[in-house]
């Protein structure tokens, strides 16, 4: 086949072009001598955001959560009387790392324990702040008193007890005063009427704080405990303090 002259001269520019236009593009994409190639950016599993850190280690959400100084000294290291005392094996139990939740596990059974002092001490606990102090003293605390002989050993030691619930219900500490709600309302689940006489110094602190949204409802539901387990003499004694207290029995 014939091509004409015209059509040869016409098609030879045109693959010059392209072949420069392919020497440029490869001389692009081609690194430069002595450069560093970037490793390629890991992808993000399907349903996680890129920047939502998914490639932290698991743990990585432990990190806000303040833990003692194992090299401070002694008279920094402990910020009550808990704190030594657990550290030195004073509290037989341990906490148990599980994959999901801590626990405490105990190496004698709390019933067969003597709660004076341990119950004594686990509540000056509740004003704790860091890890493992802050956890131990509130889940002994709580521990302590569920057991079957509880109520039966902490009824006589509410007088020694209030002032270190009430010391956590003063703290500007928002977790500790939480604890403290909690502790009260576990205390007064457990001897009931024991803690009449106590009622009043909880309550104000507790009112205190009722603007908080956050808190409001578990500051109420300690307050209905207080009634519930003390009775007519506790209503009154909240109604004393808390003028806009409604019985849970109306």
């Amino acid at each position: 086949m014939n091509i004409p002259m015209h059509a040869k001269s016409a098609s030879a520019p045109n693959s010059a072009v392209g072949a420069a236009r392919n020497r440029s593009t490869i001389q692009e994409s081609a690194p430069a001598k002595g450069a560093t190639k970037k490793p390629a950016e890991a992808k993000a599993p399907m349903g996680r955001s890129g920047s939502a850190g998914w490639s932290d280690l698991p743990s990585s959400r432990l990190k806000s959560v303040k833990c003692a100084d194992p090299f401070a000294t002694k008279a920094n290291q402990f910020k009550t009387k808990f704190g030594s005392v657990y550290n030195g094996g004073g509290i037989p139990c341990r906490l148990n790392h599980g994959a999901v939740n801590i626990k405490l596990q105990w190496s004698t059974d709390p019933m067969e324990l003597d709660y004076d002092p341990l119950l004594v001490t686990c509540a000056e606990g509740l004003c704790e702040t860091e890890h493992p102090y802050a956890f131990a003293s509130r889940a002994c605390f709580g521990e302590l008193l569920a057991a079957d002989s509880g109520p039966d050993k902490a009824v006589p030691l509410v007088p020694r007890i209030v002032p270190s619930i009430r010391a956590a219900l003063v703290s500007p500490n928002k977790k500790v005063f939480e604890g403290g709600v909690e502790a009260a309302q576990q205390l007064s689940q457990a001897v009931g009427e024991a803690l009449n006489p106590h009622i009043n110094v909880l309550v104000v602190q507790m009112n205190k704080r009722s603007s908080d949204k956050q808190l409001a409802g578990k500051i109420l539901s300690a307050i209905q405990s207080f009634e519930e387990y003390g009775g007519a003499d506790a209503f009154k004694v909240i109604k004393s303090k808390v003028p806009t207290y409604c019985s849970i029995y109306i």
